[in-house]
């Protein structure tokens, strides 16, 4: 006595992660969403340093800035203040450069691909970088910018800004440990055989 076999199911296709001409299929989608981020952080960094230059030209905010007590500001501010202009057009370049390896990647050019990596490790460098601002900001302005103002409750106001100093670096720390942890996964993926392989060609 003979028995029917069970129909054989489907299966389903494995999923597909390169496209019909080779590509890691993650690499176009990848370079067209940092392209546009990076051209549109580019001119706002632009527009930031225009708005520098003609603050450094306003003879009322000179003499505003020359006449007054800052010493309760704190340094990293200062120093900022006095290179707007350099740190905008920095951040400018840094853009323009991303925005040029994300264009070379949709080209297949090698170069544009060891220039992304190493703008994943800088900007990941650079958030922990800003952590660090924030926190001093915050620490400095919690010491010396209650005895700066009058009429107040000093006690209350150092206690705000110490709040105030948790809050903004656990964010600013949050926000760069996930963008390193990407940047990180980026990077092992453009590091294996089959991206280097594919750019090799």
């Amino acid at each position: 006595m003979s028995t029917v076999p069970p129909p054989l199911q489907p299966q389903a296709a494995p999923r597909a992660t390169h496209t019909p001409d080779g590509a890691p299929k993650f690499i176009s989608p990848l370079a067209k969403s940092i392209l546009v981020v990076c051209i549109v952080s580019a001119i706002s960094w632009a527009g930031c340093a225009v708005l520098a230059v003609v603050l450094h030209q306003w003879a009322w905010l000179q003499e505003l800035t020359a006449g007054s007590d800052l010493s309760w500001m704190p340094p990293s501010l200062l120093w900022f203040g006095r290179h707007a202009v350099a740190v905008n057009l920095a951040m400018t370049a840094l853009c323009v450069a991303g925005a040029v390896s994300c264009w070379g990647l949709l080209r297949r050019l090698n170069w544009a691909l060891q220039l992304f990596i190493v703008l994943l490790v800088l900007t990941a460098v650079l958030n922990f970088f800003v952590v660090w601002v924030v926190d001093d900001i915050f620490r400095q302005l919690a010491l010396h910018l209650p005895a700066a103002v009058d009429d107040i409750d000093q006690g209350e106001l150092r206690s705000e800004l110490v709040v105030q100093r948790i809050l903004y670096t656990g964010i600013s720390l949050a926000t760069a440990v996930s963008f390193a942890v990407l940047h990180a996964w980026l990077l092992v993926r453009l590091r294996r055989p089959d991206v280097k392989a594919w750019f090799a060609r």
